[in-house]
């Protein structure tokens, strides 16, 4: 968790020298590489793995497996944020005094920490906290680790790479164990802790944060963030 959150602060560091057109440019690629043949078969392969290994043991795979509305519905939001309005940077309203005025201007937040169950296609949603400058370090369910890992090295880094931007903007705690969310959240570097999952869950995530004075996002009982 401290060696994601490291990449992460640095990256943010880079990401405000890269231009709002390189970024527009990362989630077009992204996009077009969850088409290529190739991704999407090694994507597959892993992903199959995974919902194998968690029927084995009992668990759910509503949610967990990779099929083509999820594929399709993850590139649709690549493309969403490709989109969208740069807003990185701008001002937002002005008060004018005699001899001086107040601006109120938009600014990245800084890392965004994300804690979640076996759901693949968050670690694309939560990739779009790049349009707005932000970078995001990611912790999954062991169910779907190695999906969202192949996800990370086949999709999203290589779109990073090739669109000149810090490839530690989306960063994952490769770790099975729950403590590795404790862990992230925990980490008073983070500007914004979002977790989804079980009410019980997540609450004890949320005082975890909170006790390192990170602000928090929780959505135990459903809703979605921006």
């Amino acid at each position: 968790a401290d060696r994601a959150v490291t990449d992460a602060v640095e990256a943010f560091g880079r990401l405000a020298d890269c231009s709002d057109a390189s970024i527009t440019s990362f989630f077009e690629r992204a996009a077009a590489l969850l088409a290529d043949e190739s991704v999407l078969a090694d994507l597959t392969a892993i992903n199959e793995a995974d919902v194998a290994s968690a029927l084995e043991r009992g668990r759910s795979v509503t949610r967990l497996r990779l099929d083509a509305r999820m594929i399709d519905d993850m590139a649709a939001g690549l493309r969403m944020w490709a989109d969208a309005p740069p807003e990185r940077d701008g001002l937002l309203e002005t008060v004018e005094h005699d001899s001086w005025r107040i601006e109120t201007r938009r600014a990245p937040l800084g890392v965004v920490g994300f804690v979640f169950e076996g759901r693949p296609n968050v670690v694309v949603d939560a990739a779009g906290v790049i349009r707005s400058g932000n970078t995001a370090v990611l912790r999954i369910g062991s169910d779907a680790l190695a999906t969202a890992r192949a996800i990370i090295e086949r999709v999203l880094r290589p779109a990073l790479a090739e669109c000149g931007l810090p490839i530690g903007a989306v960063g994952l705690v490769d770790a099975e164990s729950h403590g590795a969310g404790y862990a992230l959240f925990s980490d008073r570097r983070l500007s914004l802790a979002v977790a989804r999952g079980s009410g019980a869950a997540v609450a004890s995530l949320g005082s975890v944060a909170r006790s390192a004075g990170v602000p928090v996002s929780l959505h135990g009982t459903g809703g979605a963030w921006m």
